[in-house]
């Protein structure tokens, strides 16, 4: 625990370090079509684990205006979701972006209930741009990379080669390749190192070597990330399968050692470079989470000793994003917080209900499923209420329409709306509805997912009291 706060402690005074670096960037506009509504800006705190974090909140007012202003202390990516857009842009620090967005296009319902559904990217517009600014010099390239890149993939898995991947780098390179900018240079290189990845033009390994080993590791930079997360996905499967990382199993499972996890990646010569190293590792373990070959209580033995010994920030932060993401809904760790609004418009959250246990579910008032157990939550409700809270996280589009259900059916159990805080639906990564959880009295996982009313939940719920001695 103390090297875990040591770490935590050296991390903070990083940001400290860096906060005092930040610059103002200014974001200002005239959308009618949005009129009187909030456009959030999000970055990724980092390209693995992809964590949102939220940088500026526009209002936009009457007559479509808004302006808002953020920090950042290098260029970055931002983007906002807007209705059925994610739209995008590179901002740098110190300047003033007057932008042009597309007309608002509202979510179909079924698109809102739909948790696969996948937002189209617009790169935002931006008024009387210079043609040296970063974003035309970006949205520029892509427009011609796109044009071909298609192609030239479907073409190499065919075994055929219509288009030359070095003629089209050299034709790009001509029309781009004097305009000065060092993230838009890294931008392009890496364009290109995917371009050769995907047309199966070099081997991994080769890629490897020309655009990650001894090179300066480029964070923030998406299409550096890109590649990186391409070349290396699931590397620990990859390297356990050659002879020289045969150990690589022993090690996270068994041993749960760090060092001699890194000294059997070391026999990877790409790998040379500590930094790189460790970033993979990381990469490794995140990846590892999310299939079964490996024990999760290993992994997260790993990720503690990577938090508690790197010297790099950003590798401090991508773990402690990692730990985050993949243990939020692990039985045993408490759940992402929340504060919503129930039908009486009292905020609740899941402190109200310390001391009980929570049957937590995500439902609409509109979905055949949710109604069907409905009628059974009532009668769990009505047995169980002395010691189970039922809470049921209504995502119907308006709180009214959940206020008008409830007046007609008179349920009794306790329903909050998800308005205010929309992200409760990726927090609890819901994928369908209902979905449930089984939280404890300390506010920790119990069973996650755990079954619904019609798939014995009142059974397993008893098993568990019985097997902690409660009843």
């Amino acid at each position: 625990m103390q090297t875990r706060k040591t770490s935590l402690l050296t991390f903070l005074t990083i940001l400290a370090a860096s906060a005092a670096a930040l610059a103002q960037v200014s974001i200002s506009g005239n959308a009618p079509t949005y009129r009187n509504q909030t456009i959030a800006f999000y970055r990724y705190a980092d390209l693995i684990t992809n964590t949102e974090e939220e940088l500026a909140k526009c209002d936009v007012d009457s007559s479509g205006n808004f302006k808002c202003n953020l920090k950042i202390n290098e260029t970055s990516f931002i983007y906002s979701n807007t209705g059925i857009y994610k739209l995008y842009l590179f901002v740098e620090p110190g300047k003033n972006y007057r932008i042009v967005l597309p007309e608002y296009e509202p979510k179909s319902e079924g698109q809102r209930l739909n948790p696969f559904f996948r937002e189209t990217d617009i790169h935002i517009g931006i008024e009387q741009i210079d043609p040296n600014d970063l974003n035309y010099l970006i949205s520029s390239f892509d427009l011609a990379f796109n044009e071909n890149f298609d192609q030239i993939v479907l073409d190499a898995y065919a075994g055929i080669e219509s288009i030359s991947v070095d003629s089209l780098t050299t034709s790009l390179e001509k029309r781009f390749g004097q305009l000065s900018h060092p993230f838009f240079d890294v931008y392009r290189n890496y364009r290109y190192g995917l371009l050769k990845q995907l047309s199966l033009m070099q081997q991994s390994r080769s890629i490897s070597k020309e655009y990650f080993a001894n090179l300066p590791i480029r964070y923030n930079n998406p299409a550096y990330m890109e590649l990186f997360n391409l070349l290396y996905d699931k590397y620990f499967l990859f390297f356990a399968r050659a002879d020289k990382g045969n150990n690589v199993f022993s090690n996270i499972t068994n041993e749960r050692s760090y060092t001699n996890l890194k000294n059997t990646l070391a026999n990877d010569d790409v790998l040379a470079n500590d930094t790189l190293m460790e970033l993979v590792i990381l990469k490794g373990l995140h990846d590892s989470f999310f299939d079964d070959k490996f024990s999760r209580k290993a992994l997260l033995t790993i990720l503690d000793s990577v938090y508690t010994t790197t010297t790099v920030a950003e590798h401090l932060l991508i773990a402690e994003n990692i730990r985050s993401k993949v243990t939020r809904l692990l039985a045993g760790f408490v759940p992402s917080p929340f504060k919503l609004y129930s039908i009486d418009g009292k905020l609740k959250s899941l402190s109200d209900f310390e001391g009980k246990y929570v049957y937590l579910n995500f439902c609409t008032t509109t979905s055949y499923s949710c109604l069907q157990e409905f009628s059974l939550l009532q009668k769990l409700y009505e047995k169980h209420k002395v010691r189970l809270e039922i809470v049921t996280i209504s995502v119907d589009r308006d709180i009214s329409d959940l206020e008008n259900f409830i007046m007609q059916t008179g349920y009794q159990w306790t329903f909050l709306h998800y308005g205010n805080k929309p992200d409760i639906i990726k927090d609890f990564d819901i994928r369908a509805y209902p979905t449930y959880f089984l939280i404890g009295p300390d506010r920790r996982l119990i069973l996650s997912p755990a079954p619904s009313p019609r798939e014995n939940f009142e059974i397993q719920f008893f098993n568990y009291l019985r097997s902690i001695g409660e009843i």
